[in-house]
């Protein structure tokens, strides 16, 4: 259907057939001033995306798994559309995580929890529940040893490898090079055996490798690294070191691979159609929707499990952990204009949304797209402008020298694109802001409020 996920229908963006000014209209009567900003989520963005990747998984039938990173948006709602659509599993890295995916509909075998520095109270709770525990350590491994010796439960446990791989992403980002603090290097996993696993008899153990990978602009996926085939086959010598090939993973049965992917994520330069230089390509990004600011040369999920498969030993599942290419592009941060004003000839939009809601490109040099939700007049001046927000920070903007139409008006709505992931999650009370509200559009005449917007006594219910 033409309606589904986001649509510019008669000049107005539209989710999932619901016309956005007639959703700020509705908000607004229920929520007054905490109406804005807002995050708007399509459930049917959510769903195709889940779909991309099973169809992408279905060569590999049962041995191919779909699991959801939580930290992405941790939304129930949005959680719970996810598994709904098709998700298998749920990555956590927190005991909080564990509980959310659990009131998500997930039963405790479908739950993974990662981490690199886990409480006590959080491998007991994945023990007791029969969660997969993902071992990041070697004093991780001998706390969860003495836990299910102390609680008399098999546990379910997988080593976390760490590849020394470069991802080839922002340093904040890359999990798998040989100095992050994640994983366990080749060489520690002797280690790891001699910590009382056999004794304890009370672990089931996998080994497995994790890649938190985002495609560089040109969008390849193949590198060629020089790694130990024991980080793909458990069974092998941990001396043995040769490059990866399809026919040095054949016969190594029994492995487990997680793969954390985000193939289809915005681009991170600012040469989206908002920074485009001329007055054309600009009136185009008026109108741009999420798919159509992600490079062309993006690998799809297909193509990511396509490159896996030759890799792949046989017998092995291929976990994949999506978080931010499921939900990003399936929502927006809507927010409304404040006013404009000029220093030292610089022009700034001030809107409401702030970095306490997108906090990605004061973190991470990020760009998020922004557009209108009504498109403006031809007859606009379209000027470079910085969009900022109203936190008492210089750091506080959402795009910068991007090319925009002037606002006609204070009140005039925007959206800020590829927000569905890493922006509600990592929201922020800073000076003293509300969360705001959040909402998943069902269809033309239907949505749901998935949270509502925090009032003064939210924020400080919990002083003493």
């Amino acid at each position: 259907m033409e309606d589904r996920g986001w649509v510019y229908k008669g000049g107005t963006l539209h989710c999932d057939g619901m016309s956005l000014e007639r959703l700020r209209e509705h908000l607004r009567q229920e929520f007054g001033h905490l109406s804005s900003p807002a995050f708007v989520y399509s459930s049917a963005t959510l769903h195709s995306s889940v779909l991309r990747y099973k169809d992408a998984l279905t060569p590999l039938g049962m041995k191919g798994v779909l699991s959801y990173s939580v930290k992405a948006n941790s939304n129930p709602g949005v959680v719970e559309a996810l598994r709904e659509a098709g998700v298998t599993l749920a990555t956590t890295v927190s005991g909080n995580e564990v509980f959310l995916a659990l009131r998500a509909g997930f039963l405790p075998h479908q739950v993974i929890l990662n981490g690199n520095g886990k409480h006590r109270w959080e491998v007991e709770l994945g023990v007791r529940r029969g969660v997969l525990l993902n071992v990041d350590s070697v004093f991780d491994a001998r706390q969860l040893v003495n836990v299910a010796r102390e609680l008399g439960v098999r546990a379910r446990a997988l080593v976390r490898l760490n590849p020394a791989l470069d991802a080839h992403t922002h340093p904040y980002l890359a999990t798998a090079l040989a100095d992050s603090k994640f994983g366990v290097e080749v060489d520690q996993v002797e280690e790891i055996r001699d910590s009382g696993w056999q004794k304890a008899s009370m672990i089931n153990l996998g080994g497995g490798l994790s890649v938190s990978y985002e495609p560089p602009i040109d969008g390849g996926y193949h590198q060629e690294e020089t790694i130990p085939t024991s980080l793909i086959n458990p069974t092998s010598p941990l001396s043995s070191k040769k490059r990866i090939t399809p026919e040095t993973t054949k016969g190594t049965p029994n492995s487990l691979i997680t793969k954390e992917t985000t193939p289809n994520k915005p681009r991170t330069k600012e040469t989206t159609p908002n920074s485009s230089m001329t007055r054309e390509n600009t009136q185009k990004s008026i109108r741009a929707t999420p798919s159509s600011t992600v490079t062309e040369a993006t690998p799809t999920p297909q193509e990511l499990v396509e490159t896996i498969l030759p890799y792949l030993p046989e017998g092995a599942t291929l976990v994949l952990e999506p978080g931010r290419s499921l939900v990003a592009t399936a929502g927006v941060v809507m927010t409304e204009v404040m006013g404009v004003k000029t220093n030292a000839g610089r022009e700034f939009v001030v809107v409401d949304a702030a970095m306490t809601e997108v906090i990605r490109p004061a973190l991470y040099g990020v760009h998020h797209p922004i557009c209108y939700v009504t498109t403006p007049s031809a007859h606009q001046e379209v000027a470079e402008v910085d969009v900022v927000g109203p936190v008492c920070e210089s750091g506080d903007f959402l795009a910068r020298r991007c090319f925009l139409p002037r606002p006609s008006a204070s009140g005039d709505a925007l959206v800020v694109w590829a927000a569905g992931a890493y922006c509600a999650s990592m929201a922020s009370n800073y000076n003293l802001r509300p969360h705001a509200l959040e909402v998943l559009v069902h269809s033309p005449d239907s949505y749901k409020v998935l949270r509502r917007p925090q009032e003064f006594e939210d924020l400080v219910r919990e002083f003493l």
